[in-house]
């Protein structure tokens, strides 16, 4: 009979279950469905060389992503969009993605226990032009740094205001900005 349609019984805490059960009644779905489909979603997200953690960080930044606004543009029409206003509109430009940033970071600072770890979570995946981030905390200093081959200099440039505006939301005031095409270094103390 080996199918592979048989059961297995797997010990589970007795929370988790209370908690699984809870759901099962929100969502008006059998309990033994909820949690074979959790497990089988789980196992596809193995598959594809990610875990759960991955996910759950995903998910995190792009609700927050949604909660502030964001929307996914290819790159491709932001590019051109900035290139087209960016000469007669820069600094009008780089105010807003400052505002914008500085927004964002007092967000974080509020709904993450940990806002510079969640910081470079949220650049890692949902910049997807960004092939290098490192946001390191040491002390009272952060340091980010972002690398891409495919970012214009006007992008690079509005970037850099953005995280500069994260960091000062966050309560962090700018100690040192270096910008060049495709990549920010910058440094900053609460």
């Amino acid at each position: 009979m080996p199918d592979g349609k048989g059961k297995k019984l797997v010990y589970v805490s007795e929370d988790l279950v209370e908690e699984i059960v809870r759901i099962s009644r929100i969502k008006d779905v059998a309990m033994g469905k909820l949690v074979e489909d959790a497990l089988r979603q789980t196992v596809e997200i193995y598959k594809d060389g990610l875990d759960l953690k991955q996910l759950a960080d995903f998910f995190n930044v792009m609700k927050t992503h949604r909660v502030l606004g964001g929307v996914f543009v290819p790159s491709s029409v932001l590019d051109y969009l900035i290139g087209a206003v960016y000469e007669s509109e820069r600094e009008q430009l780089q105010a807003k993605w400052y505002e914008s940033g500085k927004w964002n970071g007092k967000y974080l600072k509020e709904k993450f226990e940990e806002p510079i770890e969640a910081f470079g979570r949220f650049l890692e995946l949902s910049r997807w032009d960004l092939s290098e981030v490192e946001v390191k905390e040491v002390g009272n200093s952060v340091r980010v740094r972002c690398v891409s081959t495919v970012l214009t200099s006007e992008g690079t440039e509005l970037l850099a205001k953005f995280v500069e505006g994260v960091m000062n939301g966050m309560g962090y005031k700018t100690e040192r900005i270096d910008c060049l095409r495709g990549m920010i270094i910058l440094e900053s103390k609460s």
